[in-house]
C-alpha cells in the first residue's frame, strides 16, 4: 500500500447519524461530518471542552473501613465485604454513580443547498486528513463539500464547489444535533449551556453555562466581500454564491476559554493540502500495511470491500485490514494533540456521549487508543497521555490518603477534567484498582525505550514515579512477609458468584507494579538518578507470584479460593504480555512454562467465548479492547491463529464505512478497535525487549506475503521496512542517534520467527538468533523459509 489515490477512500451508505458519518481532525480539534448530502451537518469538538456538568466531590473517606473490609475478604466473606463496602460509600455520601465531565459540542454547522440530492458519495482522504460529501441534485448539477482541520490547530476549514451557480446557506448554532446515540451511560446535559450569537462580518457563537459563564467560542468567517452573517431564530446564516468551477471557503476557529488558542495560518486551499500532506500525510503514512492482495480488490466503495470480507473473500479479508490498519492510525493521529483520545477521540455529536466520553484509565485509553501509536512510528503521540495525568499530582495523593489512608498517589480509574477518584459505586468499586499509576510509568519507559529522548522524564514525571512506589508502599498489606493489595479489583470483573467485585490480589495490580519497577528503573537511568530502584525492587520482590487458576487458566485474583470468571470482556490478567514481557513468563523454567500455557488456556477460553455469540450485547462481541488484549498476548506467546482472529474480529465487526470504529459489534462510536488493529498487527510482526528484536513471531499462514513499515522496537530501532514471502524474509533496520545511549554496546539479539531462519545459515545453535550491530546506518537482514512450522515466543 503506498501513499496517494490508494488513501483515498469512497462510500455511498447514508450518515444519518453523527456516529455514522466521516471525520476529520487536527489533533486538537475535530469534526464529524453526517446527514444528507443537501443537508450537511458537521458537529464540531475540542479536546479541551469538557462540559463542567458533573458534581466534584473528593474521593470518598473509606479508609476507616479498610479493617473490617480486609478482614472479611480474608476470611472469603464476599457477602459481608459487600455489606461493609456499601455502608462505607454511604457514610462517604456516594449514593450513586459520579461521572466524568464529558466531553461537549463546540455547536454544529450546517451546509444547505436546494434542489435535493439524488445521489450521493462520500470520501475520505486519508493523507490530506480531509473529507468530502459529493452529490447531485434532481436537475443533474453537482456540488460537493471538502472539510479539513489543519495539524494542530484550532481551526476546521471548508471548501464549497459546485459544476453550476449554486447559493449554500450555511448556518452556524449549537444545535441541531443527533442526541440519539446507541447507547448512554452518563446524565443528559441537554439545556447545561446556551448559545449566544453575535452576527457581522463574522458569525460568532459564545456557548455559555446557565449562570452566564462564557465557556468556549467559536467563529466562523467566509472571505469573501459582501458576505454578512444575519440571525435567524437560534443560528447564524450567512448565504453564500458558489459559482460554476468556483470555489469558496469557510473558516471556523475554536477556542475554550482558559486556554491558549492555535490557529491555522492564512492558506488557499491547495497550499491547505500540501502542508496537510507534509504535517498530517507524513504521521499516517510512517507505518503501512501490504498483505499483497491481488489486484482490483477492494477498489469499489469501503462498503461493498467489507460486505465481501464478512461472506469470505480471503483477499477482501486481507484489504479490509490493510485499510483498517491505516484507518485506525489516522482516527488517532487526528485526535492525539495536547491530550489523547478520548474513548470518542475529539469527535462529537450528542449531549447524552456513551460513558461521558472521557479518558477509562482501567484499559480504553492504554489497550485501546494509545495501544498501538508507539510501536506503528509516531512514539510522540504518546506523551499526550502524560499531558493528560501530570497537572494532577496533588488529586491523586488525597485520593490515596481518603481512600487507603496510604502515602503516595493513587490514579483514578477515569478522567476529564481532574485526577479526582470519585466514579465509584458498588458493581463498580474503581477506586481500589490500584494499576493505573504503574500503568502510566510503563507507557512514559516505553516511549524513553522507542526513542531514546531522555527529556520528557522531567521532574514532574520523577515526582510522579516516586508517588506511585510510595502508594504501592503503604497502601499493601504485609503478611509473612509477602504484600497483599487489598482491596483489590480486577476492571470490571467479579469473581464467579460473588456478591462483590472486591477481592485480594489483582493479578493486574501485581503485575503492573512488578513492570512498574522495571519502568522506573529505565526512567532513573535517563535521570543519571537510581536513588528509587532498591525500594522499587523491594516492593516488587515482596509481591505475590502470578499464578494458574485452579481451572488451568491464567489466575485473574491470585488467591486460589477465589473463583475465575472467564465470561467477560476485560483480561487484565494478560498484563505480564503485553509489553516487555515479565522475568516470570519470559523465564526458560518449569514455572514460566506453566504460566504460558495457563495464558494459552486463557486466550483460547476468552476466544470461545466470543465466538459463541459474536454480536453485540446481549451478544458477546463487546469492547473491542478486549481482543486488543487478546491479540497482543497471543501474538507475545507465539500464537498466531489466535492473534489473527482476533485482528479481523475487529477489522470486520468494529469497523464501519466511514472508517470510523465501535466499541462493541457495530454499536457505540469509539476508539479502541482504531487503536488496538495496529498494536496487534505490530505485535505479530515483530516483538521486542531492550537487547532483543524478535521478527515475524505470530506471522499467520493466512499472511503469506506482505510488507510493513516504520515499525519501532526498543532500544531505539526503527525497522523502515519488513517484507516476506513464502520463500524469504528481508528486514532493514537501523538505531536512532538519541537511542544510541539505551544500548551502549550496540548490539541487539534478533530473533528470527514463524518458520524463518538466517539465510547465511550462521549465528547460534538453532538458527534462530544473532548479535547485530545497529547504528543509525540501515543494516539489511535476510531470512529464509525452513521446512518446519512454528515460532520463537517472545517470551523464551
Amino acid at each position: 500500500m503506498k501513499a496517494g489515490p490508494d488513501l483515498v477512500f469512497r462510500s455511498t451508505e447514508p450518515a444519518e447519524s453523527w456516529e455514522h458519518g466521516l471525520i476529520v481532525g487536527s489533533g486538537r480539534v475535530g469534526a464529524v461530518v453526517h446527514g444528507p448530502g443537501d443537508q450537511l451537518r458537521i458537529s464540531m469538538a475540542h479536546e479541551r471542552f469538557f462540559l463542567p456538568a458533573n458534581p466534584r466531590p473528593p474521593a470518598p473517606r473509606l479508609h476507616p473501613a479498610l479493617p473490617r473490609l480486609r478482614a472479611a475478604l480474608g476470611s472469603g466473606n464476599p457477602a459481608l465485604a459487600a455489606e461493609i463496602f456499601d455502608a462505607a460509600l454511604t457514610d462517604a455520601g456516594f449514593p450513586e454513580l459520579v461521572w466524568t465531565d464529558p466531553l461537549a459540542l463546540c455547536g454544529s454547522l450546517t451546509v444547505a443547498t436546494t434542489g435535493g440530492c439524488s445521489t450521493e458519495t462520500r470520501e475520505i482522504d486519508l493523507v490530506r486528513g480531509v473529507a468530502s460529501v459529493a452529490c447531485r441534485d434532481d436537475s443533474g448539477a453537482s456540488h460537493r463539500v471538502s472539510i479539513v482541520a489543519p495539524r494542530d490547530t484550532d481551526t476546521i476549514e471548508l471548501a464549497l464547489e459546485a459544476d453550476a451557480d449554486t447559493e449554500m446557506r450555511i448556518r452556524l448554532a449549537l444545535a441541531p444535533v443527533d442526541d440519539t446515540p446507541a447507547a448512554s451511560f452518563a446524565p443528559d446535559h441537554t439545556g447545561t449551556v446556551t448559545g449566544r450569537l453575535r452576527a457581522g462580518d463574522t458569525g460568532c457563537l459564545e456557548i455559555v453555562d446557565v449562570a452566564g459563564r462564557l465557556l468556549a467560542t467559536v467563529t466562523a468567517a467566509i472571505p469573501e466581500p459582501g458576505v454578512a452573517w444575519r440571525e435567524d431564530a437560534d443560528a447564524l446564516e450567512a448565504r453564500v454564491l458558489v459559482p460554476a468551477g468556483v470555489r469558496r471557503t469557510v473558516r471556523v476557529d475554536l477556542s475554550v476559554v482558559g486556554q491558549p488558542f492555535a490557529p491555522a495560518r492564512a492558506a488557499d486551499w491547495d497550499d491547505r493540502l500540501r502542508s496537510q500532506e507534509r504535517d498530517h500525510g507524513s504521521l499516517v503514512t510512517s507505518s503501512l500495511l501490504d498483505l499483497d492482495v491481488a489486484p482490483g480488490v477492494g477498489t469499489a466503495t469501503t462498503g461493498e470491500l467489507w460486505r465481501d470480507a464478512r461472506s469470505g473473500s480471503a483477499d477482501a479479508v486481507r484489504r479490509a485490514i490493510e485499510i483498517a490498519y491505516v484507518s485506525g492510525r489516522s482516527n488517532i493521529i487526528s485526535s492525539a494533540g495536547e491530550l489523547p483520545p478520548t474513548l470518542q477521540g475529539v469527535w462529537q455529536g450528542t449531549w447524552r456521549p456513551a460513558w461521558s466520553a472521557d479518558y477509562t484509565m482501567n484499559g480504553n485509553v492504554q489497550n485501546g487508543a494509545l495501544a498501538g501509536v508507539g510501536v506503528t512510528g509516531t512514539p510522540e503521540l504518546a506523551l499526550s497521555l502524560l499531558g493528560l495525568v501530570l497537572p494532577h499530582l496533588d488529586d491523586y495523593r488525597e485520593n490515596a490518603r481518603r481512600i487507603y489512608g496510604a502515602d503516595g498517589m493513587l490514579l483514578p480509574s477515569r478522567m476529564s477534567t481532574h485526577g479526582i477518584a470519585n466514579h465509584v459505586d458498588r458493581a463498580y468499586p474503581h477506586v481500589f484498582w490500584a494499576g493505573a499509576g504503574p500503568w502510566i510509568l510503563r507507557i512514559a519507559a516505553d516511549v524513553l525505550a522507542l526513542t531514546g529522548d531522555r527529556s520528557i522524564v522531567d521532574d514532574r514525571l520523577w515526582e510522579l514515579v516516586e508517588g506511585v512506589l510510595s502508594f504501592g508502599e503503604t497502601a499493601t498489606v504485609v503478611v509473612d512477609g509477602i504484600r497483599h493489595f487489598s482491596p483489590s479489583y480486577s476492571p470490571e470483573n467479579t469473581p464467579a458468584g460473588w456478591a462483590t467485585p472486591l477481592a485480594v490480589d489483582a493479578a493486574v495490580d501485581v503485575a503492573a507494579y512488578r513492570d512498574a519497577a522495571r519502568a522506573a528503573r529505565l526512567l532513573g537511568r535517563a535521570r543519571a538518578d537510581g536513588s528509587l530502584e532498591e525500594r522499587w525492587d523491594a516492593l516488587a520482590n515482596s509481591l505475590p507470584d502470578l499464578a494458574v487458576a485452579p481451572d488451568g487458566t491464567l489466575a485473574e485474583w491470585l488467591d486460589p479460593a477465589v473463583p475465575e470468571n472467564i465470561a467477560h470482556r476485560h483480561v487484565s490478567q494478560l498484563y505480564p504480555l503485553w509489553y516487555d514481557p515479565d522475568e516470570m513468563f519470559a523465564a526458560d523454567s518449569p514455572s514460566a512454562a506453566a504460566l504460558r500455557e495457563a495464558a494459552r488456556r486463557t486466550i483460547d477460553a476468552k476466544i470461545a467465548w466470543r465466538a459463541h455469540d459474536p454480536a453485540p450485547p446481549p451478544g458477546r462481541m463487546e469492547m473491542a479492547f478486549g481482543l486488543g488484549q487478546l491479540g497482543q498476548a497471543a501474538a507475545a506467546l507465539g500464537d498466531a491463529e489466535a492473534a489473527v482472529r482476533c485482528v479481523e474480529w475487529l477489522a470486520l465487526l468494529h469497523w464501519r464505512p466511514s472508517l470510523t470504529t465501535t466499541h462493541d459489534a457495530d454499536s457505540i462510536f469509539n476508539l479502541d478497535a482504531s487503536g488496538a488493529l495496529p498494536a496487534v498487527v505490530a505485535s505479530m510482526l515483530t516483538r521486542s525487549t531492550m537487547g532483543s528484536l524478535h521478527l515475524l513471531p505470530a506471522l499467520p499462514a493466512r499472511w503469506p506475503r506482505g510488507e510493513v513499515t516504520g515499525l519501532r522496537a526498543r532500544g531505539g530501532i526503527v525497522i523502515d521496512r519488513l517484507a516476506w514471502d513464502e520463500a524469504s524474509a528481508t528486514v532493514e533496520l537501523r538505531r536512532l542517534p538519541a537511542a544510541s545511549w539505551l544500548c551502549p554496546a550496540g548490539t541487539t539479539m534478533v530473533h528470527s520467527g514463524s518458520g524463518f531462519t538466517w539465510w547465511d545459515e550462521q549465528g547460534d545453535a538453532d538458527g534462530s538468533a544473532r548479535v547485530v550491530e545497529l547504528r543509525d546506518e540501515p543494516v539489511t537482514l535476510r531470512l529464509r523459509r525452513t521446512p518446519r512450522r512454528g515460532s520463537t515466543a517472545t517470551t523464551s
